[in-house]
């Protein structure tokens, strides 16, 4: 071996000593290194029944009503108005009601069916409880979010709905409303 392919070679496996680097011949090595891999799962939710969030909780229908003369009283199931949902972990979580596409401000009072044919409302209310006693709202319009804690499982958060009695005898048509439920956890 001459002097002069001694030092280059020399040179490099001292450099690559002095920084921590590990040093490779061309003589086919080879070198292992393990690493760690890790995932964190962090406490979360989502809406429906499957994988991923559901567009729909179905319809919250009270039917179809020939007179008001007398409140209807419904309860809503699984793709008929409850509200699906399943968290990691057990969070505890807010569901808020907005007060609907058709009432604005306090909702205490109820909030409205729109005819949009006529532009007349009929009043309904959403409540928490089958006593039909805490109105279901966001805390600020009028009525309560419910609280509850998940326990990872798939959870059915059952409402409770009146259609209000009504003196004057409605117009037949569609009435429709749409509400926003928003979890917080």
């Amino acid at each position: 071996m001459t002097l002069n392919s001694f030092y280059p070679t020399f040179m490099t496996v001292l450099l690559f000593s002095l920084l921590g680097l590990p040093v490779t011949s061309s003589y086919g090595e080879t070198l292992n290194r393990a690493f760690t891999v890790n995932a964190t799962i962090l406490p979360g939710c989502i809406l429906g029944s499957g994988n991923t969030d559901s567009s729909s909780f179905g319809a919250l229908n009270f039917g179809n009503v020939s007179s008001l003369s007398t409140a209807i009283n419904i309860v809503s199931s699984q793709n008929a108005g409850s509200i699906i949902i399943q968290c990691s972990g057990t969070p505890s979580i807010t569901l808020a009601l907005n007060s609907g596409a058709n009432t604005t401000g306090n909702i205490a009072t109820g909030r409205r069916l729109l005819n949009s044919a006529t532009g007349e409302y009929l009043f309904y209310q959403v409540f928490q409880d089958s006593a039909r006693s805490v109105i279901w709202g966001n805390g600020s319009n009028g009525g309560n979010a419910q609280v509850i804690t998940a326990n990872s499982t798939l959870q059915q958060i059952v409402l409770y709905a009146q259609l209000f009695a009504s003196s004057s005898f409605p117009t037949a048509g569609n009435y429709t409303d749409t509400l926003l439920v928003t979890i917080t956890y």
